[in-house]
Parts: C-alpha cells; sequence; structure tokens
C-alpha cells in the first residue's frame, strides 16, 4: 500500500492507494498527526509514503514507521514529466503534484489543469509531459474576504452566482466581482492556451472547482483527489 500526504494551507489530507493505483481511503487529519498517520501505517500495512507541503508542519515523514520508500516531495525528486520552470525551488508541491496526476489520467491531451482552492491556480501540461507553468491568482473566498477587510465599508458576501450580470446590490456587486470575475480569468486564460496549443483539456480541482465548473461553457473533468492521484504517481514512479 502507498499513503500519500497532502499538507495545505488549512488543512493535511491522508490517501492511501493500493499498488495498482486504486483509491482505498482518504481522510482529513486531526489532532496529532504523526500518531493519526502511524495508526493509518499500521491498519493498512503501509509500504511506502510520499508528502507534499504547501502549508506549515512541525513534523517529518522520518518520523513515521515505513519500511519502504520514504519522500519528501522537492524539487530534486525525480518526475515523470518534465518541469520548464526558471525557479524550479519555488514551484508550489500541489502543482507538481497536480500536473503529474492529470498527465496520468490524460497522457494524449495538453491539460489546462485549474486548483479551486485558496488560491486558484491554472497549469499547463502538454502532452509531450512537458510542465510549462502556469498562474496563480487568489481563490473566491480570498476575493471577498480581500475586499471586506481591506475597505471601511465593504461586507463579507458569500460565494453566490448572482442572477445579473450587473449587480444590483452591493452584496450582489462583491459576488459578481469574485465569482464571476474568476470565471473571466479562467476563460481567459484557456482561450490563450488553445491559440498556443490547439486542443486543450480541462482538468479541475480543489473545494471550488464544482462551483466554477457550473458556468464554464465547455466539457470539464472534475477530479477531487487530483493532488493525491498525483502524488501517488510520483511515489511509484520512484519505487520501480
Amino acid at each position: 500500500m502507498f499513503l500519500c500526504i497532502d499538507i495545505g494551507n488549512t488543512r493535511t489530507k491522508a490517501a492511501i492507494f493500493d499498488a495498482a493505483g486504486q483509491l482505498v481511503h482518504t481522510t482529513i487529519l486531526e489532532g496529532n498527526e504523526i500518531d493519526s498517520l502511524n495508526n493509518l501505517i499500521s491498519t493498512y500495512q503501509i509500504q511506502h509514503v510520499i508528502s507534499s507541503s504547501t502549508g506549515s508542519r512541525d513534523w517529518s515523514t522520518s518520523n513515521l514507521n515505513i519500511s519502504g520508500k520514504n519522500i519528501e516531495l522537492t524539487q530534486e525528486t525525480p518526475l515523470p514529466v518534465t518541469i520548464v520552470y526558471s525557479t524550479p525551488d519555488t514551484l508550489g508541491r500541489d502543482r507538481i503534484a497536480a500536473a503529474c496526476g492529470a498527465h496520468n489520467l490524460f497522457p494524449n491531451q495538453n491539460c489546462l489543469i485549474i486548483d479551486a482552492g485558496t488560491c486558484i491556480t491554472m497549469d499547463m501540461v502538454l502532452k509531450s509531459g512537458t510542465y510549462l507553468g502556469g498562474n496563480i491568482a487568489p481563490g473566491l473566498t480570498m476575493r471577498l474576504k480581500s475586499m471586506h477587510e481591506y475597505t471601511a465599508r465593504l461586507p463579507m458576501a458569500e460565494i453566490r452566482w448572482p442572477s445579473l450580470t450587473f449587480g444590483d446590490s452591493t452584496i450582489h456587486a462583491l459576488q459578481n466581482g469574485a465569482c464571476l470575475g474568476a470565471l473571466m480569468e479562467i476563460e481567459g486564460i484557456l482561450s490563450r492556451a488553445k491559440d498556443a496549443f490547439g486542443e486543450v483539456f480541462v482538468v479541475m480541482t480543489g473545494g471550488d472547482s464544482a462551483f466554477l465548473a457550473q458556468r464554464l461553457e465547455r466539457e470539464i473533468f472534475l477530479e477531487p483527489e487530483l493532488v493525491a492521484k498525483g502524488l501517488f504517481k510520483i511515489l511509484s514512479f520512484n519505487v520501480q
């Protein structure tokens, strides 16, 4: 069994795969994460582990009871894709994992990978297996929260689609600015990707992906476990 640990800005998620790449179990870790992970390792007889961190933590996978490969994803980790990025040491580990996951799922497609979480990242992976890089923008909650906190009178609005293109209230105007604005960013980047590379397949993940996909006017593949599946692919690539 393979254990993949995704340490994000707000939570730590553990996913367990069998050797064939089938997802067996997922959980959000709470409390003492090392104890929780070692319990999973014992219960599922985990042999190999990989961790990816975009958030902070005070523990290391070296503290885990693992008999096989123990990988902390870095810019030095061998990957099943080729990274073309001028500052690989600053490249988010979740973006690397998502790229590997998308290329594994759709190896014969140019993929635009959209991760709609705390931030919205949009990354390109060519069907050749080349990761080009991408863009980082504020996520929906961050947009709404920043407008509330950095102004004197704008209220905090919920993430919703108003029915009007031009908001008929301040709340609707904020929601349009955040949600419709993000949607138009995605459509604009997708249009440029198609101009540059021809046919482009869109793979979406992250907590707000289903919400945004409602309004995108093209076929979208939603994969909530894209980062975990990418981590499994990286781990299995290094176990072989």
